[in-house]
């Protein structure tokens, strides 16, 4: 399994893609829960408001062009670009135009981040952050002062889906007036028959999933940046290793049946490692048998093209902890980075009960 990935089928693609989008809102759950967990709830509303606002200033008017968008009013325009965004990257999305000047978007659970019950641990500020964040300022970078953005419903204060719309109001707004909530007990039906579809010529299936995983690797690149930026590298790296203790724990079983390697013996345990390695395009290959066996990686995405030390050992506690999940009798060691930065791991049955 390489980089090199010129002959993926298009099924190829569909699992890749799926497993490293699962293991990428994995980790971003897990490392901003566990900073919530650690550090409480302010600076996991910080994260997430530096998250958006970094995402933001990446995405959005590049993307005009892409989804091919820009030529419609701006109310629309806006409305559009987070229907189609996030919906390539994943989300279950709803979109109404009600107006020229009017347009709906609904985010429909569940939560890409936060799955299962984790979602009812989310703190109402998270979610009123995530969605006073972004959308707000869609107007300035389109030009347009005049419009807003209202929210209207919020899944973690009893709603069914997050909701909001954008309005072009027929004055400028003051930064203050660019975000407002209005609760609105009834809205506008979502039609998928009449809903604005992305053009096929230019949007293949490939091209979505490919765009998907492009979602999914950028946030987890963030969320650590971000955690650098805020606790620095001490801190930042206790939190994810931390994460990724309890991610194995919780997540290995899911995780090996997905990649389809659930075998407990040496091979197939680094056989599931290198899937979850080769999901994120980097070059990994794995040699060896039952009780002896070697994996060999180059490159360490989604984390970063050249990560730290101190964050490749923060990682490493993931495949640690899940080695200890499949097998007891299984020693994983790790050697140092190689001259050309490869990683060198070898897994051996040790006969008998480790732990």
């Amino acid at each position: 399994m390489t980089k090199d990935m010129v002959t993926e089928t298009l099924e190829d693609l569909r699992a890749r893609t799926g497993l490293a989008s699962k293991f990428a809102w994995l980790m971003v759950s897990g490392m901003t829960a566990m900073c919530y967990r650690e550090k409480g709830e302010a600076t996991l509303v910080e994260i997430w408001r530096r998250l958006l606002t970094g995402e933001q200033k990446d995405r959005f008017l590049a993307a005009l062009d892409k989804l091919e968008i820009r030529d419609n009013p701006p109310a629309v325009t806006a409305a559009l670009y987070h229907y189609f965004s996030n919906s390539i990257g994943g989300l279950n999305m709803q979109v109404v135009v009600e107006s020229p000047r009017k347009a709906w978007i609904r985010y429909m659970a569940p939560w890409g981040s936060y799955p299962g019950i984790a979602a009812l641990a989310v703190p109402h500020a998270v979610r009123r952050t995530i969605l006073s964040t972004w959308h707000p300022r869609n107007g300035e970078l389109l030009g347009c002062p005049r419009l807003g953005w209202v929210a209207t419903k919020f899944v973690s204060e009893g709603h069914p889906y997050d909701e909001g719309y954008f309005y072009e109001y027929d004055h400028d707004l003051s930064p203050a007036e660019r975000f407002r909530v209005e609760h609105v007990e009834k809205t506008p039906e979502f039609l998928p028959e009449a809903a604005p579809k992305l053009n096929p010529e230019t949007w293949p299936e490939a091209r979505i999933l490919k765009g998907g995983y492009n979602y999914g690797v950028d946030y987890v690149r963030h969320v650590i940046a971000i955690l650098y930026e805020l606790l620095g590298v001490n801190a930042a790296t206790d939190i994810i290793r931390a994460a990724m203790r309890l991610l194995a724990a919780q997540f290995t079983k899911d995780l090996a049946a997905t990649t389809g390697h659930s075998g407990t013996d040496a091979l197939s345990v680094l056989q599931m490692f290198a899937a979850l390695f080769a999901a994120f395009r980097n070059d990994v290959t794995v040699e060896g048998d039952s009780r002896h066996a070697v994996l060999r990686l180059q490159g360490f995405n989604p984390f970063t093209d050249a990560a730290a030390p101190e964050l490749r050992a923060a990682v490493y506690e993931f495949f640690a902890m899940a080695v200890r999940q499949q097998n007891g009798h299984l020693r994983l060691e790790r050697a140092p980075l190689t001259a050309d930065g490869s990683e060198v791991w070898t897994l051996s049955d040790a006969g008998e009960w480790l732990w």
